[in-house]
């Protein structure tokens, strides 16, 4: 079995799993109907709304998404070229609360090769405070949310590739951010200015990168459980910092700027001193675990 069907498998099961909980399309043995490539604009103004649930589900393609310009609605644009793959849209405002949910088309299903396009852009609204998932099965994802406003957020991923960002402040207190992985590499930096009280982040097979950096303003805590590649986590030097090992200690650790307090548990130079702390809660997995303070 190659590694790309071994990635497959993974995205699916992962899909079924999510598919018990919403409404993820699921992939069909039906043929896909190849036409002329498509391109799509759409904007969503919500208008009356308050705050706003979004959710955006992509089986297989590439999705960016980004901060809309300011006073400028939600937007999205869509390039396919097969039928099947025409999303679909529902969007509607209830006593002041907006809901918006794109999936990608009924019938869609992740394709082993052929010369396939599903391209989603997508634009965010500023000043809006957002609730927001994203489901990405395969492919790429490249995700800013530097500037939006994020009462709650949710990145899900099965084979794909992704980066998410914050780039500038949040200027909504969130709760929880919760990341999943699956079998691609993910990349997440500027998680200081995601004004988050917590960070759940479940690794997969791939290698995982962490940077806490950006402009903090209260404490928080994250829950890192580590799959079976490399974890990378980084922090500022001038943050108090904690991080706790738990579960079996089949993981290699390796540290800079951090010591050793007792058996399972290292700190940084800041810790104590720092006004604030961020607490790392890690169940160790199988390969190697990096934390650098600098």
């Amino acid at each position: 079995m190659t590694r790309l069907h071994r990635a497959v498998g993974i995205a699916l099961l992962l899909l079924l799993t999510l598919a018990c909980e919403v409404s993820v399309p699921i992939p069909t043995t039906q043929p896909l109907t190849v036409i002329d490539p498509v391109t799509t604009r759409e904007t969503f103004a919500l208008e009356g709304a308050t705050r706003a649930r979004v959710r955006l589900r992509m089986l297989s393609g590439e999705l960016t998404v980004s901060p809309a310009d300011v006073g400028q609605p939600t937007w999205a644009e869509f390039s396919y070229n097969v039928q099947e793959w025409e999303p679909s849209i529902t969007q509607s405002v209830t006593a002041r609360a907006g809901s918006l949910t794109i999936n990608q088309g009924i019938g869609s299903q992740i394709t082993l090769g052929g010369d396939y396009l599903n391209v989603w852009s997508i634009g965010l609204v500023q000043g809006l405070p957002l609730d927001l998932g994203l489901d990405l099965g395969a492919g790429i994802a490249e995700v800013e949310l530097g500037g939006v406003s994020l009462s709650d957020f949710s990145l899900t991923v099965g084979s794909a590739d992704a980066t998410l960002s914050f780039a500038w402040p949040n200027p909504e207190p969130l709760g929880t951010l919760r990341v999943t992985a699956g079998a691609g590499d993910m990349t997440l930096t500027g998680l200081g200015n995601a004004n988050m009280d917590r960070l759940t982040f479940t690794g997969g097979a791939g290698s995982v990168e962490l940077d806490f950096g950006g402009e903090w303003t209260r404490s928080a805590v994250a829950d890192i459980r580590a799959g079976v590649g490399q974890v990378t986590v980084r922090v500022p030097a001038s943050l108090g910092v904690r991080v706790n090992f738990t579960g079996t200690p089949v993981s290699t650790v390796d540290t800079q700027g951090f010591e050793a307090q007792g058996e399972n548990t290292y700190v940084n130079a800041a810790y104590g001193a720092s006004p604030l702390t961020l607490t790392l809660n890690v169940t160790s997995g199988i390969g190697l675990i990096r934390l650098i303070s600098q």
